[in-house]
């Protein structure tokens, strides 16, 4: 009996370990095949190249202002909000608008917009947000519905 045993155990060493390197050998190999991944330079991807000319920066602002308004509209019919409530977000979303559009025309009047007058469009509309939030935001929500309960 102890020679079977002497003859089973390293027979079953050997095929747990064939069934344990055989896969990562396999797939050893196919990484090897695998064509290599190309960088992109981090400082200019997507950042647009500057100084850029005064219609294509205009472009990009209004579409950054549709997508806005498109995630608004979305936010305002996920929430059960006031309609006067919704009405006001509007009219103020729209006059922030106005100013981020009067902001890109003023930085492209010379037919070119820098980095730098980019840089202050895109805080201007950073700064319009914060207010909205503030304005209209969840804790705006609920220190008015604290009030009216106090006030009752």
């Amino acid at each position: 009996m102890s020679s079977l045993r002497t003859f089973v155990r390293p027979l079953a060493f050997a095929l747990a370990f064939a069934f344990a390197a055989a896969p990562l050998a396999a797939s050893a190999e196919e990484k090897g095949k695998q064509p290599k991944v190309e960088k992109v330079d981090k400082k200019k991807h997507g950042k647009g190249e500057f100084p850029m000319e005064s219609a294509r920066f205009d472009e990009k602002v209004e579409a950054k202002i549709k997508h806005a308004r498109e995630q608004m509209e979305a936010l305002l019919a996920a929430h059960p909000l006031p309609e006067s409530m919704k009405a006001q977000i509007r009219k103020d979303f729209e006059a922030g608008a106005a100013a981020i559009r009067a902001a890109a025309k003023e930085a492209g009047k010379d037919g070119k917009v820098t980095r730098d007058e980019a840089k202050d469009v895109k805080k201007l509309a950073k700064e319009l947000k914060e207010n909205a939030r503030e304005k209209f935001g969840k804790e705006a929500r609920r220190e008015g519905k604290k009030r009216d309960k106090r006030a009752s």
